[in-house]
């Protein structure tokens, strides 16, 4: 058995779980720093370093059925991982986590949830419609979500171009990065009873997550996204968490195994607001 080949706390099959995990190991379009076609097992294989216990929520996640259900095949365009995706994800009543590979994935993940409102943590507003060519890329990824017809909210943003940033004013709302407040997002957070979540690693500082695509300063602590997690999660229905490019010193990797566990954990213990 290789620790890279299934998550720690998976424990049961796809029929039974709770949970189920699977990796979308996508780069194309990066256009730093690529490799976080890697990142589905280098998360996986930092699992297995982490306590199956949540202090945090007090959870114990080997209780909890977990499926870890591989990795999508990520061959050929992007229209053939969308397929793909919804294929194994549509017959899937359980809570779902995609590791990806880069953002674009979470167009993926998401699209079986076009009736919640999608929020995500984000460093940038990938609001393009088009970048280097391709719709399906990295910076186009909240302009695809758009287009479902979803309602969009983008917190700890801090990069974007000007056009970007007017086409949000019309379109999205946000908070940057220096002015997150948990009150605040909680109150553009009130009127929603079904929430997909997507966190896109490079919306914390690179301090805490150095290895990702496109490292932007000033970003968030990792606790400034548990908090709210702990104030939603009885009303987050999908989740995925992308950019991870696995670093040397499996820093980042393993921040994003644990932020993983938590989210289960704080989905158990319910949350509050």
């Amino acid at each position: 058995m290789h620790i890279d080949s299934y998550f720690s706390i998976s424990n049961s099959n796809l029929e039974e779980a709770e949970y189920v995990i699977f990796g979308i190991p996508y780069d194309a379009t990066q256009s730093f720093k690529s490799g976080s076609r890697f990142a589905p097992n280098a998360v996986r294989e930092a699992s297995w370093n982490l306590e199956s216990y949540s202090n945090l929520f007090d959870v114990e996640l080997s209780l909890i059925r977990v499926c870890d259900a591989g990795n999508v095949n990520c061959d050929g365009p992007f229209e053939n991982i969308l397929k793909r995706v919804n294929e194994l994800t549509s017959g899937i009543g359980a809570f779902t986590i995609a590791i990806g590979g880069e953002h674009t994935v979470s167009v993926a993940a998401s699209q079986k949830f076009d009736d919640a409102c999608y929020v995500v943590f984000d460093a940038h507003f990938d609001l393009r419609d088009e970048f280097d060519g391709s719709r399906y890329n990295h910076a186009c990824t909240i302009r695809r979500v758009l287009e479902s017809g979803r309602d969009v909210i983008i917190l700890g943003v801090r990069s974007g171009t000007k056009e970007e940033k007017e086409f949000a004013e019309d379109n999205v709302k946000w908070i940057y990065s220096w002015g997150y407040d948990i009150g605040m997002a909680l109150k553009l957070l009130k009127s929603y009873d079904r929430i997909y979540l997507s966190l896109d690693m490079d919306v914390f500082d690179p301090s805490f997550a150095p290895g990702v695509s496109t490292p932007e300063p000033f970003g968030l602590a990792p606790l400034d996204f548990l908090r709210l997690v702990e104030r939603i999660a009885d009303r987050v229905v999908g989740f995925d968490v992308c950019e991870v490019v696995p670093d040397q010193n499996k820093i980042t990797q393993t921040l994003a195994a644990k932020i993983i566990f938590e989210v289960i954990a704080a989905r158990v213990a319910g949350g509050t607001g």
